[in-house]
């Protein structure tokens, strides 16, 4: 393959990725906002949302294994695309998560108990989609320093996850059982975005530095810096 074509597919491999994540961004959007109570999507829309995903990450991670198999390339170009293959897999994931959010919307409006939502889920579905939109951020501009900056920020969305663990547990004494649980279920599929979005930005170190921080932590992502 010449390389000329060969940075060609890659690049458009890339660009399809950007467009899969804007997908996603879209459906956490509409699944976070049924879960608050507002918005106009259906989890029919939502499911539809994420076939569409999953059809891309699929045609995406084989567009990847094409080119490692024709091409071997190696350092930078190696380097990216084993990140657009983690980050393409990341994105799918984060897309089941929000189909668990707004599958879960949907029974805590079908519910008959209606127990108050802790203004803590809001907050940390503020926080989880920004991380998320950064993490992407970092990933077009190839800035790992951006993308230790948004690995900080998910200490902040655990902890709020187990304030409004700790806020339904309350309510569940109190008779609101089905509902409780479904508003945790929600709050620990954002959690689970949040992390995701970490996986992301050490994808972005790993092609940008070249260091693999998984396990480390933000310390070891910032030390490597």
């Amino acid at each position: 393959m010449p390389h000329k074509h060969f940075d060609e597919r890659l690049a458009d491999l890339e660009q399809r990725l950007l467009a899969m994540s804007h997908k996603v961004e879209g459906l956490v959007a509409e699944s976070v906002s049924m879960a608050m109570g507002s918005g106009d999507a259906t989890i029919d829309e939502i499911y539809a949302a994420d076939d569409k995903i999953d059809s891309e990450e699929v045609g995406i991670e084989e567009g990847c294994i094409e080119l490692l198999a024709l091409h071997q390339p190696m350092a930078g170009d190696l380097r990216l695309i084993v990140a657009i293959l983690k980050v393409n897999s990341d994105l799918e994931r984060i897309g089941d998560h929000g189909v668990n959010i707004g599958e879960a919307a949907v029974r805590l409006r079908e519910s008959t108990e209606r127990p108050p939502r802790p203004p803590e889920l809001e907050e940390m579905s503020r926080i989880a989609r920004s991380m998320l939109r950064r993490a992407l951020d970092a990933l077009v501009h190839r800035n790992a320093e951006e993308a230790v900056a948004v690995m900080a920020e998910d200490d902040r969305v655990d902890g709020l996850h187990e304030s409004v663990f700790r806020v339904m547990l309350t309510h569940m004494l109190e008779g609101s059982l089905t509902a409780c649980l479904q508003v945790i279920l929600i709050s620990r599929n954002i959690e689970r975005i949040a992390d995701l979005a970490t996986n992301i930005c050490e994808d972005v170190i790993f092609m940008v530095r070249g260091t693999t921080v998984r396990h480390g932590g933000v310390e070891a992502a910032a030390s490597e810096g």
